[in-house]
């Protein structure tokens, strides 16, 4: 028993130096002690080990206030391990390869139907744009310490469990497929939840303890950071805002339910109901034909119909969003995916609403910033998972051959 709480102290303590160095970039074993509460000789001991197996290194740099002394600081070892991200999304697989410091190494995108394919071609193409990727890193799939996958739905990454994807039936198989084919741990997450970390470790959530990201895409997102930490529940499945119920029996919703937000608010909803609305026409594009790019540009061009919708979407979001602001007081909302591509269409009339919705000082304890999409951070951050759960126990997920 003493032996094992040994280990989980040790395990303990080499993840709050790791994280610690990550978070600063470079830092004294002092600052180290003061940020972890570790004692210095703990820290002393522990580095020295991370350093003999070249998970850190050691930087000397000038001082500027102790007379030109030459301080001894601590960073992460870039080579120590890579991990890869992939995002499964609708209509493409992005992929991501990071250093040991989250520093993206190569990507790539891949357009495909999901939702048309099985899993296990799913697997493979998923096996195929790895293999690419590393090809332009330069590295071999054996220099790579894990996967993260990043899907819609309800995912409880304790577990490494689906419950419910909207983009395929099968999705949820894939990890325990790729663990087999990669002969690697594969983790899943919630897309949301992965754009999260991207934001908190290299985004506009760096350093900021309290903030919330709205992901508007084909479904609506969400991802809670609370004093530091990613909140997930007690079941990994928390922030599933989505599928909140905004107009009792309304809209259908792709999970089942009536007047959820992403019947509404999603780019998901926006078609079905703009597809509705110009089935009533007698002129203009064949409805089914039409995807959300292009029923963006005719409201953009000016269809006051369609315009309509998304200003309602944008008057909806308002709503959950002064919410939110009103139970987490956080410091910043970010709203990224696909669906800013609407522009001013949903975000005037949302800035508007929120103004209506909240008081001046809840209004201006809070940032909302609209973040251009790029599918990539979401890759970047299912791979920050990899190296989440690599801190944790270093010493036995990283093959030190390099």
């Amino acid at each position: 028993m003493k032996a094992d709480y040994r280990v989980f102290t040790r395990e303990l303590y080499i993840f709050n130096i790791l994280n610690s160095i990550r978070e600063a970039g470079r830092i004294s074993r002092v600052e180290i002690a003061e940020k972890t509460g570790q004692s210095r000789a703990s820290v002393s001991n522990i580095t020295a080990l991370l350093i003999e197996r070249g998970l850190i290194r050691e930087d000397r740099v000038t001082s500027s206030t102790s007379r030109g002394r030459r301080r001894i600081m601590l960073m992460l070892n870039p080579e120590a391990a890579y991990a890869v991200g992939i995002k499964i999304a609708a209509y493409r697989l992005s992929f991501a390869v990071v250093d040991f410091v989250g520093q993206v190494k190569s990507t790539l995108s891949v357009p495909l139907r999901v939702s048309e394919r099985s899993v296990e071609m799913l697997a493979d193409v998923a096996e195929d744009g790895i293999l690419h990727c590393l090809e332009k890193a330069k590295l071999k799939l054996r220099d790579l310490s894990g996967c993260g996958l990043a899907i819609p739905g309800f995912v409880d990454s304790a577990t490494g469990t689906c419950y419910w994807t909207p983009i395929q039936s099968g999705s949820s198989d894939i990890r325990d497929l790729l663990a087999a084919r990669l002969a690697m741990d594969v983790y899943i997450e919630n897309d949301a939840n992965a754009f999260t970390v991207a934001s908190q470790w290299f985004g506009h959530g760096k350093g900021i303890r309290n903030f919330l990201v709205v992901t508007i895409e084909e479904g609506i997102g969400m991802g809670i950071v609370v004093d530091n930490k990613l909140y997930q529940g007690s079941t990994g499945i928390a922030a599933e805002f989505g599928h909140m119920v905004i107009v009792p029996d309304g809209e259908p919703c792709r999970c089942g339910k009536l007047g959820c937000f992403e019947a509404y608010s999603a780019d998901s909803g926006i078609l079905r109901q703009a597809r509705k609305l110009l089935k009533r026409r007698k002129k203009g594009p064949d409805p089914d034909t039409l995807n959300i790019e292009e029923v963006t540009r005719l409201a953009q061009e000016g269809d006051r119909q369609l315009r309509s919708l998304f200003h309602q979407s944008g008057e909806f979001l308002a709503r959950g969003i002064a919410g939110l602001i009103q139970i987490f007081n956080p410091e910043l909302v970010i709203i990224t995916g696909e669906g800013v591509r609407a522009g001013d269409l949903v975000f005037e009339p949302m800035h508007q609403c929120l103004t209506t919705y909240l008081n001046k000082e809840q209004a201006n304890a809070t940032q909302v910033l609209i973040q251009e999409w790029n599918d990539h951070d979401w890759a970047q951050g299912a791979a920050g998972f990899v190296l989440s759960e690599i801190y944790k126990s270093p010493l036995n997920k990283i093959q030190i051959s390099r």
